[in-house]
């Protein structure tokens, strides 16, 4: 017998096995047995009669299937009958409609994506639950599975700046055959949009591995990762876990409601988000809809929350959770971190808070601009008494804070004050206050101003650490210092910033006096790390001594630095490895304006300039000032880099400069103006009269 008779014979037998076939599923597994048997006979056009018999099985099988569903459908009456009806017109016109509900990161209360829900907008009476029924029924979940891919893509196209670059979570039926083109155009419309979906699909235990394999290579090949639903409930254990290998676990509600009050469900679900941190999986709890599950599953762990607590799904996209739930999400997730519970007390406005009395009775948070977003909030302290307690300023509050002898702490890290976004609160100083562990935040959104005739003294904890400003992987919003008083930061840690931030944002220190102390491996006395600085120094009395292995008095460590210092008395003493005065470490351009002041600068480092951009390009001004430059290093300048370019004008200036260093010169500038006032130079023991005589190969020139 030649391979194409046997070839038909096994298509005969199969058309008699599928003749008994139970249902399409039933069917299509017998699909995948034959099409492994029949792979090896490929002649000519032996493909395609094959594909004839496969899809006369199929057409016999629709044909059982909808004769089955209008028996079914001729036994429903009354409500049922109205449903089953209203479901197929439904579908008749796709009339499908989606919500969106967000998924909300369990860190910090932002959204992380949101999932596509199924609603049929419009109909009364029908919900989710009715189109799945029916349409089973019926026969045309493939259609619903359609449909929902091409609904919700082809929503995500037009709306995509809504969607702010977040993924959607879109639901399968993965037990369901679509047609070839609609398959095909769903793919298509994955592929466009693979960096911002998520396939979502019921764990199905009856899947054999081979269909599993097929479902994972299909979306492994589109680059689209696959979340698991309802998982914890049914057939769910971990060795199915394994089957799918998913990007995302949602533990099924089931297992989240009342869940602080069943032990049994708590090490269920710990065990799953234990199982998922292992396996480099997120975890997500959905049907969280009360505040103690919120605080329970956080507590557990979990990556991802979702439900009716966090937010409803809405027709529009959400572009963030109620205020209030994210100040929630922050006090549970600061409890996983800390170890304790915040005991909240809410300020009303214009109230005088003691601290004392709140101290007493427990409470570690005190609340300011909940349901109003100005007016003024007084807390009160008393002589060496530690309350304990931090203040979190709400978003969108533009009032003042009265400090009056107040002594905050919080857990080293954290702020004493948390200024929150788009806000603008101004700080009155009164008598004597302190804050322990941590400063003042203020989101690059909002802005920051101090007045009054009190001192603040803040001493930094043992951490990565900033005085007043925002940590090191953000940037501030505007400080404005206008007090009479003054203000201490104190750090013996690692890597910090008296006023600043990481990434910079602007300054403006006007009045007051500051003395800023810090010592350990880095740290800035004002200014920013990786960012660009604008800083104006107006009229105070500033003191900055910092000790590491590299320190900027006032500027940055990577960026642009603007410096303007005016009227003002500023004395800065640094001991490092590398130091800078005043300007910009690496890479960035440092322009320079002082005018009018008293500026004192005493610096030891192996690599040290007082004034300018070390590794980058100097315009540098001085007016009418008193500007003294003590420093000592190997490769030391009082002016600019060794290798970028250097712009130095002086004009009317008591210049002393001692410097001891192997270059031999003070400054690399080329551009050098010098007019008016008095200068003494001291370059390794030799003294000079002009600046322009102590540049390279000029050092033969002084008297």
């Amino acid at each position: 017998m030649n391979s194409e008779n046997k070839g038909i014979l096994l298509m005969k037998e199969y058309l008699e096995k599928a003749s008994g076939a139970g249902s399409i599923g039933e069917l299509e597994a017998l699909d995948e047995q034959y099409r492994a048997k029949l792979a090896e006979f490929d002649e000519e056009g032996f493909g395609q009669l094959q594909q004839a018999f496969f899809d006369y099985a199929h057409s016999m099988m629709q044909q059982l299937e909808d004769k089955r569903s209008s028996g079914k459908a001729a036994e429903l009456s009354g409500a049922a009958r109205s449903e089953y009806l209203k479901v197929q017109q439904l579908l008749d016109i796709n009339q499908l409609t989606y919500h969106f509900q967000p998924i909300v990161r369990a860190d910090n209360g932002q959204i992380f994506a949101y999932e596509a829900l199924m609603r049929a907008d419009g109909v009364e009476g029908i919900t989710p639950f009715h189109i799945l029924k029916y349409a089973e029924l019926s026969g045309r979940l493939s259609e619903v599975e359609e449909y929902t891919f091409l609904n919700v893509l082809n929503f995500m196209k037009e709306k995509s700046k809504s969607l702010h670059g977040k993924p959607v979570f879109i639901n399968s039926i993965a037990n369901v055959r679509t047609s070839p083109e609609k398959e095909s155009e769903i793919e298509l419309l994955l592929e466009d949009h693979a960096d911002i979906v998520v396939v979502e699909i019921t764990e199905i235990s009856e899947f054999d591995d081979s269909k599993l394999a097929k479902i994972k290579e299909k979306y492994d090949s589109l680059g689209i990762p696959i979340a698991i639903d309802d998982f914890g409930t049914g057939y769910s254990n971990i060795s199915n876990l394994l089957r799918y290998t998913p990007n995302f676990v949602k533990i099924d509600r089931m297992l989240i409601t009342d869940i602080e009050n069943n032990t049994n469900k708590k090490h269920f679900v710990r065990e799953i988000i234990d199982f998922c941190h292992e396996n480099g999986l997120k975890s997500l709890a959905e049907g969280v809809e009360t505040a103690e599950e919120l605080r329970t599953v956080i507590l557990l762990g979990v990556d991802l929350i979702q439900g009716y607590y966090t937010a409803r799904p809405s027709a529009e996209i959400l572009p963030e959770i109620p205020y209030e739930r994210r100040q929630e999400i922050l006090e549970c997730r600061q409890e996983l971190e800390d170890g304790r519970r915040l005991k909240i007390y809410s300020a009303e406005k214009y109230e005088r808070v003691s601290l004392e009395r709140l101290g007493k009775e427990g409470y570690s948070c005190i609340h300011i601009g909940f349901r109003y977003h100005d007016g003024n909030v007084t807390i009160v302290g008393s002589d060496n008494y530690d309350s304990g307690i931090h203040i979190q300023c709400s978003d969108g509050f533009n009032g003042m804070l009265i400090l009056e002898n107040a002594h905050l702490s919080n857990i080293v890290g954290r702020p004493c004050i948390d200024i929150g976004a788009e806000s603008c609160v101004t700080m009155r100083l009164v008598g004597s206050s302190k804050l322990t562990n941590g400063g003042i935040r203020v989101d690059e959104s909002s802005a920051f101003i101090t007045e009054g005739a009190g001192d603040l003294d803040i001493q930094l904890g043992d951490s990565d650490y900033y005085g007043i400003g925002n940590d090191l992987s953000s940037a501030h919003g505007r400080l404005e210092f206008g007090h009479d008083g003054t203000i201490s930061v104190s750090a013996k840690s690692l890597t910090g910033v008296c006023i600043g931030s990481g990434r910079g944002g602007e300054i403006s220190i006007g009045r007051g006096r500051y003395k800023l102390s810090t010592a350990g491996a880095s740290s800035i006395g004002v200014g920013a790390f990786d960012g660009s600085s604008n800083i104006e120094i107006l009229g105070c009395d500033l003191s900055i001594d910092l000790c590491g292995a590299f320190n900027v008095g006032i500027g940055t460590v990577s960026g642009n630095a603007n410096i303007h210092i005016i009227y003002s008395s500023v004395n800065i003493s640094l001991n490092s490895q590398m130091a800078l005065g005043v300007g910009t470490i690496t890479g960035g351009a440092a322009d320079i304006r002082i005018e009018n002041i008293n500026i004192h600068q005493d610096i030891h480092a192996f690599e040290l300039t007082a004034y300018g951009s070390l590794r980058g390009d100097s315009d540098i001004r001085m007016d009418s000032s008193n500007v003294v430059i003590s420093a000592d290093g190997t490769n030391a300048l009082a002016f600019g880099s060794q290798n970028g370019r250097t712009s130095l004008n002086i004009y009317d200036i008591s210049l002393t400069v001692d410097i001891s260093t192997t270059l031999g010169i003070i400054t690399t500038a080329e551009n050098i103006s010098n007019n008016g006032g008095r200068t003494k130079l001291t370059i390794n023991g030799s003294e000079y009269d002009d600046i322009r005589a102590c540049r390279p190969d000029d050092t033969d020139k002084g008297e």
